[in-house]
């Protein structure tokens, strides 16, 4: 089989080589060679020289460009390399992003082999520390998982193991490459159109995962919006995928399952707390236009207490949804408050949970949305 490992980035300079030398060895042990593909923003921090003299072993050929496509951001270069992999005929491509500290040699056999298995697309499935990732604990992972009925516990992981015929169909629209999907919006985009074009999906499992994770109340930048904007945009394009889908589908898992408590993320509790009173003042005029009478009323009492609860979040999403499609709501940035408020209160209920007993609480959540889909469907 031949695989080939894609890695977008920019300025990684610092954790690129490690990945680089990683993916190598597991294409040399387990597929006898293969190619290692980087897709550069332009990074000023040496990451190309990073990569180019990363030590690897023979077998293994090692490229890095910088992509074309004209909207700076990771979906640019995963376009890229999408097609760089359909070029050289790949069976199987293992993306894997460039600050991993935890990758290993094996990942690339956890992705690629499902994929030799005859599966489509492979989501990982990580121990990510209780506050690492929550936009997908608060909505990627509930949203995707009510909608179209699959359990995929990581929906925007940023590490994937896709098919040859699954690249076919992500590269069979130009147009949706001038959206956010360019840009951070790519990793949702990668698992609902595998989803809703009913291919054949598997999670693997890694173990726990260490890179560089961010607090969310100080470093959120625009990444919220292209998520949550291009999983608003996928609901209005696979309607028909989802509106009759009402229950949960466990979705297999190659591997073996490990436990373990990853390294702690630091969130400042009282900057959410302030930043969500803060930025629903300065977005409350669109948010009486975007939530029901009920969900505004709801909100304003929790941020009042940041006791926000998964029915009152799940209205707040679907309204947000149902705005987006009849284009009141223009963009996600107005939820960002609401956003902290929920990440506040899930820190909270939290503080003194291990990581397993706060998974317990995600999955939950995944079950509310679920429940409350009739309320979407009514509103949409």
């Amino acid at each position: 089989m031949k695989v080939m490992v894609g890695i977008p980035s920019y300025n990684n300079g610092d954790t690129i080589s490690f990945v680089v030398e990683q993916a190598a060895k597991g294409l040399e042990k387990y597929f006898g060679g293969g190619l290692v593909v980087n897709a550069d923003g332009g990074s000023s921090d040496g990451t190309r020289d990073a990569v180019l003299s990363a030590r690897v072993p023979d077998g293994v050929e090692v490229r890095s460009f910088v992509y074309k496509w004209p909207i700076p951001g990771k979906g640019s270069a995963m376009k890229e390399l999408m097609e760089v992999a359909r070029d050289e005929g790949v069976d199987a491509l293992v993306f894997v992003d460039s600050d991993l500290r935890s990758i290993t040699p094996e990942w690339i056999y956890k992705f690629a082999k499902p994929i030799e298995d005859g599966y489509d697309f492979v989501a990982p499935l990580y121990i990510r520390h209780k506050w690492d990732g929550t936009i997908t604990n608060n909505i990627a992972y509930p949203m995707t998982a009510a909608l179209y009925g699959k359990n995929i516990r990581q929906p925007i992981g940023g590490d994937f193991g896709v098919s040859a015929k699954l690249i076919d169909v992500y590269l069979g629209d130009e147009e949706v490459w001038k959206t956010d999907v360019a840009r951070f919006g790519v990793d949702i985009f990668l698992t609902t159109t595998a989803i809703a074009n009913d291919f054949r999906v598997i999670q693997t499992a890694l173990g726990l995962k260490i890179h560089d994770p961010k607090d969310p109340a100080a470093s959120l930048g625009p990444m919220f919006n292209q998520v949550v904007g291009t999983l608003f945009m996928l609901m209005v394009r696979y309607e028909d995928a989802w509106k009759e889908v009402g229950t949960l589908e466990a979705v297999p898992v190659w591997g073996e399952l490990v436990k373990g408590e990853p390294e702690p993320v630091k969130v400042t509790l009282s900057l959410l707390k302030e930043r969500a009173r803060e930025l629903f003042s300065e977005n409350e005029a669109v948010l009486q236009k975007v939530l029901s009478e009920e969900t505004l009323k709801g909100v304003m009492e929790a941020l009042k207490t940041f006791e926000f609860d998964d029915v009152l979040w799940s209205h707040v999403l679907y309204d947000g949804a149902a705005a987006y499609r009849r284009g009141i709501l223009k963009n996600a940035e107005p939820l960002i408050p609401l956003y902290f408020a929920k990440t506040a209160d899930f820190i909270e209920k939290t503080m003194e949970m291990s990581t397993l007993e706060a998974e317990k609480l995600i999955e939950e959540r995944a079950r509310v949305f679920l429940e409350e889909k009739t309320y979407l469907t009514e509103k949409w």
